[in-house]
């Protein structure tokens, strides 16, 4: 069960970098790499202490943005922060937040603008609600779950539209699941409130069209992250069978025959994020190795 990770009134509280952070530039030798007019962008991402929204902070810091992020567990934040700076040379902003709290996106969204004088991009972020069958969740489970996973997004991004469609190169994306497009057994939380997300995606599509904003989504299959450490383990211990064999099975489920990097998951990311994506919205992109048998 989620739970705030922060006491006293304020719902966000920034962290400053550790004592041996270092900025470096990040050099690329012998690469041919493609401009995404993305140096100088300013871009928030939400829940980027580990795992994909990290990764996406990461690519998005490497490509030349300043980015904020936040997340619940200070420490982990702390960490990511850090490693972002030292690899990217990037301005990286901080914020101890819980994203199931109202107040919280808000307050992030204004932390970002305040440091940077605006924003042109924007990543909603969530962890996964709880795995297990329909019959076993409560009332309390569900408003949980709905509060992370749906109202989360939905709240960040009101709080950033007049920020995202004041850009000339305004980019909102969700990071979901497949389970959005493709439900799957005893995932029943993240079916309904992931797909929740996507109604919300599609409908902004068209009311931010005439600013020329983008917002799209990103549906993550099966990839190497802490979430997919805990959906193994269950597993594992569901069918007598080691956490290794729990993969292995995963990862014969996806067609490319492996489990997704995050960092290649980052990558579909930035790229919305991109002038060459400034006519791609309204999507769901599957950055899922061919997992999902629906039609596309």
């Amino acid at each position: 069960m989620d739970r705030p990770c922060y006491s006293g009134r304020r719902p966000i509280r920034q962290v400053m970098p550790s004592s041996d952070a270092q900025n470096s530039s990040l050099v690329h030798i012998g690469e041919q790499t493609m401009d995404l007019n993305l140096k100088g962008r300013a871009a928030a991402v939400a829940a980027a202490s580990a795992g994909l929204g990290f990764a996406s902070a990461l690519t998005l810091a490497q490509e030349g943005c300043r980015v904020a992020i936040c997340a619940r567990n200070e420490d982990r934040l702390q960490a990511a922060a850090d490693r972002i700076r030292e690899e990217t040379g990037s301005e990286i902003l901080a914020l101890v937040a819980d994203m199931s709290d109202a107040e919280a996106p808000g307050a992030f969204i204004q932390a970002a603008t305040d440091r940077f004088g605006g924003l042109d991009i924007v990543v909603a972020n969530a962890g996964g609600p709880p795995s297990g069958e329909f019959a076993d969740k409560t009332d309390t489970e569900w408003a949980l779950a709905l509060q992370l996973n749906l109202m989360s997004a939905v709240r960040l991004f009101r709080s950033a539209l007049p920020h995202v469609t004041a850009s000339d190169q305004g980019r909102l994306v969700a990071i979901t699941s497949v389970s959005a497009k493709h439900p799957m057994e005893s995932m029943v939380l993240s079916n309904a409130t992931r797909t929740g997300v996507h109604g919300v995606i599609k409908t902004l599509s068209m009311e931010l069209a005439a600013t020329g904003t983008t917002v799209n989504a990103v549906c993550p299959g099966v990839t190497k992250t802490d979430r997919l450490d805990e959906l193994a383990q269950q597993a594992a211990d569901q069918k007598g069978i080691t956490v290794e064999e729990a993969f292995a099975e995963r990862a014969a489920t996806v067609p490319l025959g492996r489990l997704g990097d995050p960092m290649e998951f980052g990558a579909a990311v930035t790229f919305l994020c991109s002038r060459q994506a400034g006519f791609i919205t309204g999507i769901g992109l599957a950055a899922d190795g061919g997992f999902m048998g629906a039609l596309p």
